[in-house]
């Protein structure tokens, strides 16, 4: 019989996702890991770290605008999208996502006119709570999304929620970290920086237990001819070392350097970027694939 982890074109096809998707992917979770990292910041440790909290809070509302445009215009009717509204399943990843995403706009728009109308910080810190659970499962449900699909690749990456989750909140530590730079704040860039170290340590783990996971099922394309297995690994090596290790050391390494603090932020922010449009690409090149009549 044959197997369909070796006929990547048997019974789906791929979706047209590309640019826009990516920009949704990357954007999404830009917003939710800054806004989650910020809250937790000015949560728990409110006087020391309230300067780069209210600096955040004006930038995540115009990324949360800017991925629903992406959003939208992915759409094949965009004039409907709000036609996604009209039910709540708790039980659907995309419905969901689409009311957390709704919520989460809402409170981080209150963040920014809290942040511009310099509100006092019990006003920043019960937009917070309000957030940080929409914010968590923002970054996350993503993940979820993918892997709950037939596509190949996808499929198999029943822990891509947990690395979307882990990816997200780093992102949002290095934006912390560029912005505690950009204002020479140097205790909220070392605490910055400690927290994105160990958020990179646990993404690491997570991307790790992933492919594990993938590689048991056949590699992320689903292909049977060694080439795309050998790039398969390149990349994933690629990103491993260069989007996370390095990130990891030179975080530990850094003395408090803002030039320091702005490279690990971009190298970061450009590995996760990366390995979104990679993510979204694994269909076309399992489809594109040649197709082998191997059998189990």
């Amino acid at each position: 019989m044959p197997s369909d982890a070796f006929l990547p074109g048997l019974t789906t096809k791929a979706p047209p996702w590309h640019g826009w998707v990516t920009a949704d992917l990357f954007l999404l979770s830009m917003a939710s890991g800054t806004f989650t990292i910020a809250s937790l910041f000015v949560l728990l440790r409110p006087y020391e770290m309230e300067g780069v909290v209210r600096a955040a809070l004006l930038l995540v509302f115009p990324l949360m605008a800017a991925d629903l445009v992406c959003l939208i215009a992915d759409l094949g009717d965009p004039m409907r999208f709000h036609h996604m509204l009209r039910t709540f399943k708790p039980r659907s990843p995309m419905s969901l996502g689409v009311w957390t995403i709704s919520i989460l706009s809402a409170v981080t728009f209150a963040g920014m006119v809290a942040a511009l109308l310099d509100l006092p910080l019990t006003a920043l810190r019960a937009i917070a709570a309000a957030g940080i659970v929409p914010s968590l499962v923002a970054g996350a449900y993503k993940g979820v999304l993918f892997s709950a699909t037939a596509q190949p690749g996808w499929r198999r990456m029943r822990w891509l929620g947990a690395a979307f989750a882990l990816s997200t909140m780093a992102m949002g530590a290095a934006a912390m970290l560029a912005i505690a730079a950009f204002k020479a704040d140097f205790s909220a860039a070392r605490i910055s920086r400690f927290i994105l170290m160990w958020l990179l340590v646990l993404l690491a783990l997570g991307v790790r237990r992933l492919m594990g996971r993938v590689r048991t099922a056949g590699h992320l394309g689903e292909a049977a001819d060694r080439d795309s297995m050998v790039r398969t690994s390149l990349h994933y090596t690629m990103f491993i070392v260069g989007g996370i290790g390095l990130p990891i050391v030179l975080c530990a390494l850094s003395s408090g350097s803002q030039a320091l603090d702005f490279l690990i932020a971009a190298i970061v922010e450009a590995g996760a970027l990366a390995s979104r449009h990679y993510l979204v690409m694994i269909p076309h090149r399992a489809h594109a694939a040649p197709v082998s009549s191997s059998g189990t």
